[in-house]
């Protein structure tokens, strides 16, 4: 199992698990849970840097996760009554949002891999770029 989807469901189970708390339960036992969901984000992002096979979409989804998990930490034990549960609410479902766009970017190289296309290049210069399209039209007419 990759860490890229490991790190990423087990971010977007506990963001989920948040959003139904702070429907569910009081609300300082919703910013207590909010508190401990910034820790476990910021903690699994920044532990999972480490693995050097992270692209540069996956990084910078850590990246988010990260500010996020970090706003989450602040906003948890500065606000307090219905403002702490909907900021609480609302930035879980940031927290589920990033790392569902995380598995979306695993399974989609996990995909491509499979059916041996060329690896999606997310941040391609527009150099490199205008110099593939200007090779094209020269390999065609000398073929």
């Amino acid at each position: 199992m990759s860490t890229k989807y490991f790190t990423n469901l087990s971010i977007a189970l506990l963001g989920g698990f948040v959003v139904v708390a702070t429907q569910v339960f009081a609300i300082t036992t919703a910013a207590w849970l909010a508190l401990a969901l910034g820790i476990a984000v910021v903690a699994i992002s920044l532990v999972s840097q480490v693995d050097r096979s992270r692209g540069v979409a996956q990084r910078g989804l850590d990246l988010l996760l990260i500010a996020l998990g970090a706003v989450t930490i602040v906003f948890s034990r500065v606000f307090t009554g219905s403002a702490v549960m909907w900021l609480s609410f609302a930035e879980a479902l940031g927290v589920v949002g990033l790392a569902v766009a995380g598995l979306t970017v695993h399974e989609v190289e996990e995909w491509r891999a499979e059916h041996q296309l060329p690896a999606l290049s997310f941040f391609e210069s527009r150099r490199a770029a205008t110099a593939k399209r200007a090779e094209a039209p020269r390999a065609s007419v000398a073929a």
